[in-house]
């Protein structure tokens, strides 16, 4: 059964509406940083459905990319309420949109109050024959794991008080993503950062196993934002990998499609915990950190003209599982 034209063309809207019956999870991630990236989260609420209705809950993750600390909690799968139409999530007296969050959260370990509003939001483009950041994988009913880019780069106004210490998000830069589907794949890579010298650029990729009928195979969707253009490096677009290598803490990658190569090395830390979803439970065994350190260089292939070449600094960062899967050589 083709998936709902309502879902395939609103990537940020809640899609486990009819799936009660089934293990499936739906999770938004907001990252947030003030204007100095001197203070960076992120924001993370979702949803859990098992066929075992008991294991059935919703959640707030936070990662303290400044301390390098996650917290999870926890909440009935009844606090949770989304709309059919828009993005609107609340959770207990929690509100995500892609216009702003709204947190009431009154933890043991953490307390946070505050809103944060958003603007000039740049997202993944929806076209007629590719839906966003999945492209024309969209339209497939049995991926395991779908993703959404809603936003590469925004501003942000607004306070929130964070264990009794308020911080001041004015002038910061947000970003917006989501995961939705059965369970994450066996092996990925996850790098994110809009904290480049050059401040519209914003970079994320995602390389992951792809289950395909009987088999599995790399996919990948890189997306370089850079002066208002997107730089579409996919599965679906033809792009090919041609370098994928990590020496100790240091990967490098390269990819190219019919017009550009895109040159990308990351250097990361040690990350925290969060719980992501594996078979029929949120298990605590997805390492991320917000420190890691990125160069991109972007070359036009027709007059082997560089159209940049940067550094980046807080990125997200995730390698996780069977990496033999999805590396080349290390």
């Amino acid at each position: 059964m083709l998936k709902s034209l309502k879902t395939i063309y609103h990537p940020e809207v809640y899609h486990g509406e009819n799936k009660d019956q089934q293990d499936f999870f739906e999770g938004w991630y907001f990252k947030v940083a003030d204007k100095n990236a001197e203070n960076i989260f992120a924001f993370i609420p979702g949803i859990f459905k098992s066929k075992s209705k008991r294991k059935d809950h919703s959640f707030i993750q936070i990662l303290d990319g400044t301390k390098n600390q996650s917290y999870f909690i926890k909440y009935d799968v009844n606090r949770f309420q989304a709309t059919k139409d828009i993005f609107y999530v609340k959770i207990d007296k929690n509100i995500f949109s892609k216009e702003e969050i709204s947190l009431n959260i009154k933890d043991k370990k953490i307390n946070i109050e505050g809103k944060l509003k958003f603007d000039d939001l740049k997202p993944w483009p929806v076209k007629i024959f590719s839906p966003g950041a999945m492209g024309w994988y969209g339209f497939i009913p049995f991926m395991e794991c779908n993703h959404g880019v809603l936003s590469f780069n925004h501003n942000i106004t607004g306070f929130l008080t964070i264990n009794n210490k308020k911080i001041d998000f004015n002038n910061g830069k947000g970003y917006i993503e989501k995961d939705w589907g059965s369970r994450f794949p066996s092996a990925w890579l996850w790098l994110q950062t809009n904290h480049f010298n050059e401040k519209s650029s914003s970079l994320m990729v995602s390389i992951a196993t792809i289950p395909w009928l009987s088999r599995e195979f790399r996919g990948f969707i890189i997306g370089f934002h850079h002066k208002d253009k997107l730089y579409k490096f996919t599965t679906y677009n033809n792009a090919k990998i041609i370098k994928f290598k990590k020496i100790n803490e240091n990967v490098e990658i390269e990819v190219e499609n019919n017009k550009y190569i895109l040159s990308i090395k990351a250097n990361y830390k040690k990350g925290a915990l969060l719980k992501g979803p594996f078979k029929t439970d949120m298990v605590k065994n997805v390492e991320e950190s917000l420190n890691a350190n990125i160069s991109v260089k972007l070359i036009d292939k027709s007059n082997n003209n560089i159209i940049t070449n940067d550094k980046g600094i807080k990125a997200g960062f995730e390698l996780n599982g069977n990496l033999e899967e999805i590396i080349d050589n290390f």
